[in-house]
């Protein structure tokens, strides 16, 4: 994603070479506190692991380099981190630092989050299990979401980008050769 995403935004980029590029993952900070909270626990409380690829890890091995990356800047959101966080403000003035960053046009940000592996097809609120999960809204932009797919089989990714760089990147050959479209064919065929 991260690599198909850069080739359909270096055209937009091209004069701007100053600008800060960034991978967020969005990271469940219940089994890293201490004691670990339940997963029955409702509500977010998570936490974005951020790394800052290069070009040349994208040349170098196709992108899987910034996995190795992410992984890493995931396992440093750990019990240690998640207590430093508790005790002080260094979390919201790093916030704010990244959200001045963005406004000002310094760093561009591209996030990643996860639905995989959790229940959300055996919801069940009295009128049946769903056919088919998404989001209704995605609010940010350069943000994937990943979720399974009903049948466990694959997984989908919901991907919102500014319209100039979508219509780039939903016809990137390469990335196309990844990618099926099951969902919206069975959703379509459906009666409701």
């Amino acid at each position: 994603m991260w690599s198909r995403y850069m080739a359909s935004t270096q055209a937009a980029a091209a004069g701007v070479r100053n600008k800060l590029y960034t991978v967020l993952h969005a990271v469940n900070l219940r089994p890293r506190m201490d004691p670990p909270l339940s997963e029955r626990h409702f509500g977010n409380i998570s936490r974005v692991a951020i790394t800052r690829p290069s070009t040349a890890d994208i040349a170098a091995d196709g992108g899987y380099k910034i996995v190795s990356h992410v992984r890493d800047a995931i396992r440093q959101v750990n019990v240690k981190y998640v207590k430093k966080l508790m005790v002080g403000e260094g979390h919201m003035s790093f916030m704010r630092e990244r959200g001045d960053q963005i406004l000002k046009g310094e760093m561009v940000s591209f996030s990643f989050t996860s639905l995989c592996r959790f229940p959300i097809y055996e919801a069940d609120f009295g009128w049946g299990k769903p056919v088919w999960a998404g989001s209704a809204s995605l609010t940010f932009k350069n943000l994937v979401v990943f979720l399974d797919t009903k049948a466990g089989d694959g997984i989908e990714a919901w991907v919102n980008l500014r319209s100039e760089d979508m219509a780039k990147f939903e016809k990137d050959r390469e990335l196309l050769a990844y990618v099926t479209n099951h969902s919206i064919l069975n959703v379509n065929s459906m009666v409701f």
